[in-house]
């Protein structure tokens, strides 16, 4: 293959890694208005990202198969390396350097998501603890290797 060949085909990957992570930045950012009390959407928002996450991985590795056919290596140094080599148009770092944007904003809104849904999972574990008059572990087994039981005395609820 010749580096016209390799132009197109890493442009066409491009393109599509391009759409799929503006896919994945509008759910993630959709995710952080739901309220932990919609369920449901949380559910559904979980699907599509694990979908859209499924296809960028497989997109990824279609990448690095292409750019090792060229002869450079898969990681970062390589693909800068086979874009160096086959874009004179500077279309595709253009396209490469959006994309690694894209990346850095969903892996930043995907981590404070994940810290905001961590917050909510804790306060809930506080308060069906208080509920069931059970102590909060953050170890779920003892010494032994058995299930700690954390009760304080009466559940709320028996009272």
């Amino acid at each position: 293959m010749d580096k016209k060949n390799c132009h197109i085909a890493l442009a066409k990957n491009l393109d599509e890694e391009l759409t799929h992570s503006r896919s994945l930045l509008t759910i993630l950012k959709e995710e952080s208005t739901i309220s932990h009390k919609e369920a449901d959407k949380l559910l559904s928002i979980s699907e599509k990202k694990n979908t859209l996450l499924n296809k960028l991985e497989q997109l990824n590795t279609n990448r690095n198969s292409l750019i090792q056919t060229f002869g450079f290596n898969p990681d970062h140094q390589g693909m800068e390396s086979c874009i160096a080599w086959c874009d004179h148009s500077r279309q595709l770092i253009n396209k490469w350097t959006s994309f690694r944007q894209l990346v850095s904003e969903c892996r930043s809104i995907n981590q404070l998501n994940g810290s905001i849904m961590d917050s909510s999972l804790r306060t809930v574990k506080q308060a069906l603890a208080i509920l069931y008059g059970q102590q909060l572990n953050e170890n779920t087994y003892n010494a032994n290797g058995h299930e700690q039981n954390g009760s304080l005395g009466r559940s709320i609820a028996k009272a």
